[in-house]
């Protein structure tokens, strides 16, 4: 066995040790969180949608016959980022299977105006209909029943009316599950042995939180990387990775060498492009170190953009801004504010206005005060 081969077995073998402590019980081969309850394990009849109000669409109770539709039922905190970023996803994939028998519903316990306000100003226009949870009773079903306190998390109900898959809405099990119950081809252990699989996903988070909060941060990292395998969603694990290596351990090589590796392989995404830019541009201990890797990243969000995204735009403004390159930054913004829609809008006007100050205050300078 090699040194390198050595050290990864020991780093296993500590992250199980640690996992286990995390988690309240001894190490075993594949074991199941505690929460996990056998009334909503996959197979199980899924509870009824309990909603004192329904936005975007008709009420939809679930059912069990042959007819009924394939329902993907995500729980989800509009005021966040997680879930303002699953949702688009879950429009585009009801559209796009809608005739074969698909409905998606988000279902929230926030009050009924500021949800109904999200969805006005949400573009691309969401077409899934919104559930206002009846006093959090729905997700007491559902989420706390199997221990989870996050969101967007999602549940998808087969056409029997039992629970075909769980997870986060972004995992690509969702739209593979989808897609084998409406094809018919849905297998019930298989699904179940995945759901066990991104469970015990669980388990690795408590060991990268407790690892996090304690600066451990070698700990930290193995943890994300295990997460990255196991095939959890890739932006929040990336943004933390490049926040430990380039403002925690200050290792501007391994830094660099995971952006080489996020622009290779996910050069289309604007989205996860643009957060990683965001973190570094909006945050001295991260920009710091390394300008660079803010420019890098937020040039290739407007490129995988096409220039059209506002968020993108006043990114690569802020960068811009940063490097002194005034004139450009307001070009930028200008067109982030002409892109914008409010309140995003008001945001990004406010940004313009401030460039606008600095160059104003720069075209006065001169060397001795």
């Amino acid at each position: 066995m090699s040194s390198l081969e050595r050290s990864s077995n020991c780093l296993s073998v500590a992250l199980a040790l640690a996992c286990a402590a995390a988690c309240g019980q001894p190490p075993a081969a594949n074991p199941a969180p505690a929460s996990m309850s056998a009334m909503l394990n996959v197979g199980a009849p899924a509870p009824p949608i309990r909603a004192t109000n329904w936005l975007n669409g008709k009420a939809v109770q679930i059912e069990r016959q042959a007819d009924s539709p394939v329902i993907v039922l995500t729980f989800v905190d509009t005021s966040a980022g997680p879930s303002r970023g699953a949702l688009p996803a879950l429009s585009a994939l009801q559209e796009r299977e809608r005739q074969r028998g698909l409905i998606c519903i988000a279902v929230t316990d926030e009050p009924t105006a500021e949800v109904q306000k999200f969805i006005e100003h949400t573009r691309p226009p969401l077409t899934i209909r919104v559930a206002i949870d009846d006093q959090g009773a729905t997700a007491h079903a559902y989420c706390a029943a199997i221990g989870i306190n996050f969101r967007p998390y999602s549940f998808i109900v087969a056409r029997d009316g039992t629970i075909a898959w769980h997870g986060h809405p972004q995992q690509p099990e969702l739209v593979q599950y989808v897609e084998q119950l409406l094809s018919g081809k849905y297998n019930l252990e298989q699904a179940r042995e995945a759901v066990h699989r991104a469970l015990t996903t669980e388990q690795l988070e408590t060991v990268f939180r407790e690892a996090y909060a304690s600066q451990s941060w070698g700990t930290a990292l193995l943890a994300l990387d295990r997460l990255l395998e196991a095939g959890a969603p890739k932006d929040r694990l990336l943004r933390y990775k490049l926040a430990i290596l380039l403002g925690e351990q200050r290792d501007q090589a391994a830094a660099r060498a995971l952006v080489a590796e996020v622009l290779k392989n996910y050069s289309a995404n604007a989205r996860l492009l643009n957060s990683l830019a965001w973190d570094v541009v909006s945050t001295d201990r991260l920009y710091f170190q390394d300008p660079e890797i803010g420019l890098q990243l937020s040039q290739a969000a407007y490129r995988a953009s096409g220039g059209q995204d506002p968020a993108v735009l006043d990114t690569y403004a802020r960068a811009l801004h940063l490097l002194g390159r005034l004139d450009l930054a307001i070009a930028v913004q200008e067109k982030a504010v002409r892109l914008a829609t409010d309140p995003e809008r008001q945001v990004f006007q406010e940004r313009l206005a401030f460039y606008r100050r600095c160059q104003a205050l720069q075209a006065n300078l001169t060397a001795e005060p």
